[in-house]
């Protein structure tokens, strides 16, 4: 019994996946496909879709997506290649003290979004479903308790959790997305007349892609946590295809048509409850909430799996189940709402995004014998410390910063410019040594 308990709870959060534990492309996709699904993806899908028209819409979400999956696909073939969580492979860019910096980051910002988004599972979205149905049975607080818990249940079993959940609620999903678009056409509202319906705040489309590339880019940039379990890089890279340029797309696009169908509402939850009876408002809060788990699951998963790269005898569950803790008192003190830390989370992102785009410039271009060539088998003899792509992580960073508080800005999308700029950075400095590894202190 305890060996059959020890195998479910297994992670593999500080060593390679086993090939015995490999998925094919498909699952692969499905699994990030869950993942970027998430309650704040709907609320940019209405944000962008509510004023514009429907034919920009869905340009937009194309053309971020198709943005997003390169990132998602040049991310997913590390972990893909490797078989090592993200903040693992970053050993072999930055060195064990500078990976350590990039695990911490990626930690602390796993209990921030956990919080953020069982805050938005339980209130729903702006004056929100969730609340509007369950708010007058159950206390507020005790839904944020429940939710907390299943939701770190599924996590501290892992990969295997995951891939069932998002297997579970992707076709519910999209059942429950064409049933409430059913629902709101009709009679004059045909897709046709809402189409070219516009109204105020419509966004420019730059702006519009940019706010859509901003809601998940870090999402993306954190693949190797999944295509770490893919069989061949071909299978990472193509799984990532799939779930971001294809899936991601898709529901925000529905998304879009349904928030078009309902005049402009662009609250997700209260549009599927209201426009919902009986049995279809059950499935339509079913939903809602795996909307926020098949997220959240993983937001505790990669936050486990950076610390469980720090302190490998550690055991991940139990890391798992104590990030879970104190996410959810942070959704009962109100994170979704506190704009102090929403900020912490904005700077996360400025950190994250030109770490992850050095890895890849490092992975791509300059592997070598002195950073292992990103063999899992040396992850163990990796440098203490890589001076030049750490330094070049910190110039990202810092452009980020200066972009908050400055006129200054390359794409209009702040994680966007730290990625063009850190790798552009790293690669120049990189070249113009000559030097095809770095330098070791």
């Amino acid at each position: 019994m305890e060996d059959k308990t020890k195998a479910l709870l297994e992670d593999y959060g500080a060593v390679p996946v086993p090939e015995k534990e490999q998925k094919g492309w498909l699952k692969i996709g499905i699994i990030f496909w869950g993942i970027a699904v998430c309650l704040p993806a709907f609320l940019v899908s209405g944000m962008v879709a509510g004023p514009a028209r429907l034919g920009f819409s869905i340009g937009v979400f194309i053309v971020a997506a198709l943005i997003l999956g390169l990132i998602a696909i040049l991310t997913g073939i590390i972990g893909a290649n490797t078989k090592l969580s993200t903040g693992l492979s970053a050993r072999y860019t930055f060195g064990l003290f500078g990976a350590n910096v990039f695990q911490i980051a990626l930690f602390f910002g796993a209990w921030g979004w956990f919080g953020v988004q069982l805050g938005f599972m339980v209130a729903g979205l702006g004056d929100g479903g969730l609340q509007m149905v369950l708010g007058g049975a159950m206390p507020v607080w005790s839904l944020k308790i429940i939710g907390g818990v299943l939701m770190t249940l599924t996590a501290m079993f892992g990969f295997k959790a995951i891939e069932k959940l998002s297997l579970v609620s992707i076709p519910l999903l999209l059942i429950i997305i064409i049933a409430t678009i059913v629902s709101v056409y009709g009679g004059e509202t045909t897709l046709a007349t809402v189409s070219r319906i516009t109204g105020e705040g419509a966004m420019p489309f730059g702006v519009a892609v940019s706010v859509v590339i901003g809601s998940f880019i870090v999402g993306a940039l954190i693949a190797p946590d999944v295509t770490r379990y893919a069989k061949s890089k071909a299978a990472g890279g193509w799984g990532m295809a799939f779930g971001m340029i294809i899936g991601f797309p898709l529901v925000l696009i529905l998304g879009g048509i349904m928030v078009k169908g309902a005049g402009g509402e662009v609250d997700f939850s209260k549009v599927m409850i209201e426009n919902n009876a009986g049995f279809w408002v059950v499935l339509a809060i079913i939903t809602i909430i795996l909307a926020a788990w098949t997220t959240n699951d993983n937001n505790l998963y990669s936050g486990a799996l950076s610390l469980n790269a720090m302190f490998p005898k550690l055991k991940k569950w139990i890391i798992t189940v104590a990030s879970g803790g104190i996410g959810t008192v942070l959704a009962l003190l109100g994170i979704n709402t506190s704009g102090g830390f929403q900020m912490f989370l904005t700077y996360l992102a400025i950190l994250i995004p030109p770490a992850a785009a050095v890895m890849v410039v490092d992975y791509f271009f300059f592997r070598s014998e002195r950073n292992k060539e990103y063999k899992a088998e040396e992850i163990e003899n990796v440098p203490k410390f890589r001076v030049i792509p750490f330094v070049s992580w910190m110039v990202g960073t810092a452009f980020g910063f200066v972009i908050q508080y400055t006129a200054l800005q390359l794409t209009s999308v702040t994680a966007l410019d730290t990625i063009i700029v850190g790798a552009i950075v790293y690669f120049i400095i990189m070249f113009a040594t000559r030097k095809r590894v770095s330098v070791e202190v």
